[in-house]
């Protein structure tokens, strides 16, 4: 058998060990790069970092990979983002962040359940964060599942209650049709935060839809005085000023809200602005 010298062996190591060095200098310039969030800069250094590594035939952590896939996040490119997630999370399956941003790149994606399958997995070992437990409520009510969202916001109450948590109670009320629970949460949420616009405007477009159209007026009046620009407000007031009998000053509102962009305006606009001579 053919005997291999030592120094060949000596040779190797000094080599390994050399990459290492290198690729720690370019992953440290990497690392200020991302943290002053120069993204594409600081992906072309990981970039030759990982490359270095794959020469090497490195098996550790790889958290160059989740770096990367921070910058590929900022930089909304969320498919090359997952493909790094993807790689580095069965590897560090205890690192519960690169879940969290997974989640975050699925929520962009408009993946509900792959959103909620990272939410879930972190939740497990996290069982009383109220941060995600709102953002697990927000994504049971937008798949339908709204006795689970509430179970959420019910325990999030426990600990701590805004009215955030007020309205998105308010909202599984009144997907279950119960909107004079709902309605009373949207109160809730008010009463909690007098600026919260989000809660005006659902307790007015709920007041619009049960046809109490002089209460809906109050609460969108008050929402537009947070928030005097806003399109969809004005294409609500536009609705009830018409169902008041105020024709010409909601047809004003609806008028605006259509140019701002709301589609929806057209039909009301149609029906009760347009006079169309036979």
């Amino acid at each position: 058998m053919m005997r291999i010298p030592a120094l060949f062996f000596l040779m190797l190591i000094a080599s390994g060990v050399f990459a290492q060095q290198k690729w720690s200098a370019l992953e440290t310039e990497a690392d200020t790069l991302l943290n002053n969030q120069q993204f594409v800069q600081a992906i072309g250094k990981y970039n030759k970092v990982i490359s270095l590594q794959r020469k090497a035939k490195y098996t550790g952590p790889a958290v160059t990979r989740y770096k990367r896939a921070v910058c590929l996040f900022y930089l909304q490119e969320f498919d090359l983002a997952l493909s790094d997630l993807n790689f580095f999370i069965p590897k560090n399956p205890d690192f519960h962040q690169a879940r969290l941003l997974r989640a975050f790149i699925y929520r962009e994606l408009r993946n509900p359940e792959k959103q909620l399958a990272d939410i879930n997995e972190v939740l497990a070992v996290d069982p009383w964060n109220i941060d995600l437990l709102k953002w697990r409520a927000g994504v049971l009510l937008e798949t339908g599942e709204y006795e689970k969202a509430q179970a959420d916001l019910l325990k999030v109450q426990e600990i701590q209650n805004d009215e955030e948590v007020e309205l998105y109670l308010g909202l599984s009320w009144y997907y279950l049709d119960d909107a004079d629970e709902a309605l009373r949460c949207f109160n809730r949420a008010i009463e909690l935060n007098g600026g919260y616009v989000p809660a005006y405007q659902y307790a007015g477009m709920l007041c619009v839809e049960q046809g109490a159209f002089s209460l809906a007026l109050t609460y969108i009046d008050l929402a537009l005085r947070l928030e005097p620009g806003s399109p969809q407000l004005q294409f609500y007031k536009g609705i009830t000023l018409v169902e008041l009998g105020k024709t010409d000053e909601g047809c004003r509102f609806l008028n605006k809200a259509f140019y701002a962009g709301i589609d929806e305006a057209t039909g009301y606009l149609m029906e009760f602005c347009y006079k169309v001579e036979d």
